[in-house]
């Protein structure tokens, strides 16, 4: 069925994603109308929130700024007061840099111990700073965010409704990536869009939990929930994952939800900062894995086994796609065209005849192989779903961007263009630090990689 070994090679990768995109498919249908929480309204009973971000330095970037601003005027436009916004910082510079803005500036003490690092650690100091401040009880509620992290109106609005519910202790809400849109580079601006799309797995992840995989920001927590559960979990990079599963341990299937609330956030703005964010995840992924019980270690190892072979796949699909573009163009081989969906002899033969017409195409496909339709009809909706998460994700994000509509009509073309190119992209780093985390286990372990988890913001 397969003549060429590097179209059955390409076949043997793409397939692995099937079960993940029919599942992506499901979930959307499902998930469609708790996305984004539409059903809200007003209500004065108010609890109190602090808006955490958590960042390295203030002085060093202004979107920390932006940040702080953001929720100032989106609770201002909702009428709510009653909320705190709390800087959690490395730098000491921080205070003189913020101290002309309505928050507390938290700074890291450097002789402050503990096992988490990097941003588990300021996580861990936030909780023991309040704890100081007798603001770790049931009246109180985190919200996480990053330093790029943008408020709207909506997310309180929708945050405030969580809490009014009172169902859960843990939950979460979409998070869109419009800000500098055009500022960043176009194949790592355009590869965010994933994630948008990702996030319809979230919410089936809080509603059914436990979780394997959950936003460090766009949290919100009640803070004696978190003060019970902490983020000392040791030296690992995907801290957030292992706070999602802890939450779940200790208050059960009915502690998680999602408030609907969104949040905004900005890709990375060149590919250096897409790589290493993307290896940071696989990275702390792969450390956590033994941590988890066996059924969801499973599921992780199928998650970042399919992201690993996500780059195998993409390079042998996009080495197929080029040789037989190149012998399309240069020596006029027509029927080269069904080797980029692996379609029999006899169709590649009627293809390259002048007299071929869509008449003789119905009845070729009715005389086909079973087998080889069926997987054709595969390939074909893989091919959809993968196009389709790029769309629907670079749809999301522009929504809520300033883009005019000609631009973002546009980039939706180089999405569809770029689209092999940003596979690469997108799968190298999981390849790579999966490589890297199999060579270097012992060490990974003990150390934290050379580069930092924060991306720098500009």
């Amino acid at each position: 069925m397969f003549e060429n070994p590097l179209i059955a090679i390409a076949t043997f990768f793409w397939l692995t994603y099937f079960p993940s995109a029919i599942l992506l498919v499901y979930r959307i249908v499902r998930n469609r109308k708790l996305f984004v929480e539409k059903d809200i309204e007003r209500i004065h009973n108010d609890p109190a929130i602090i808006f955490q971000i958590t960042t390295r330095s203030a002085t060093k970037t202004s979107v920390v700024r932006r940040g702080i601003s953001s929720v100032i005027e989106s609770a201002r436009s909702v009428d709510f007061s009653n909320y705190l916004i709390s800087v959690v910082t490395d730098d000491p510079a921080d205070i003189k840099t913020l101290k002309d803005t309505k928050c507390e500036t938290v700074v890291v003490r450097r002789d402050f111990t503990t096992n988490a690092i990097r941003k588990g650690r300021a996580l861990q100091y936030a909780v023991e700073h309040r704890r100081r401040k007798g603001m770790n009880t049931s009246k109180y509620w985190i919200f996480h965010m990053d330093d790029e992290s943008y408020v709207t109106p909506q997310t309180i609005l929708a945050l405030l409704k969580a809490i009014r519910n009172g169902k859960t202790l843990a939950s979460e809400g979409p998070i869109f990536y419009p800000l500098k849109f055009e500022s960043a580079n176009r194949v790592t601006a355009i590869a965010e869009s994933i994630r948008p799309f990702a996030c319809y797995d979230c919410v089936s992840q809080m509603t059914n939990p436990p979780p394997v995989h959950m936003h460090g920001s766009n949290l919100l927590v009640r803070s004696d929930v978190e003060d019970a559960i902490g983020w000392q979990f040791g030296p690992i990079l995907a801290e957030d994952q292992m706070f999602g599963y802890k939450v779940f341990e200790k208050y059960g299937p009915g502690s998680m939800g999602w408030h609907g609330g969104m949040l905004l956030e900005q890709p990375p703005l060149s590919i250096r900062d897409h790589f290493f964010q993307r290896r940071r995840w696989v990275l702390g992924t792969l450390q956590n894995i033994p941590k988890f019980p066996r059924w969801d270690q499973l599921r992780l190892l199928y998650r970042s086994g399919t992201y690993f072979l996500g780059f195998a796949s993409a390079v042998s699909s996009v080495a197929v796609m080029t040789f037989n573009y190149f012998m399309i163009f240069t020596q006029r081989d027509y029927a080269r065209l069904t080797d980029l969906f692996a379609i029999s002899d006899e169709m590649k033969a009627n293809l390259a005849d002048t007299n071929f017409s869509f008449e003789y195409l119905i009845k070729l496909l009715t005389s086909v192989d079973p087998v080889e339709l069926a997987f054709a009809l595969i390939m074909l909706f893989i091919l959809g779903v993968w196009l389709a998460s790029y769309q629907i994700g670079l749809f999301s994000n522009l929504k809520y961007s300033k883009v005019p509509w000609l631009k973002r009509f546009l980039f939706h073309l180089q999405a569809l263009v770029l689209a092999p190119v940003i596979g690469l992209v997108e799968t190298l780093p999981a390849f790579w630090a999966t490589l890297e985390y199999c060579i270097k286990r012992r060490k990974l372990e003990k150390q934290m990689p050379v580069y930092d988890f924060y991306i720098i913001k500009k």
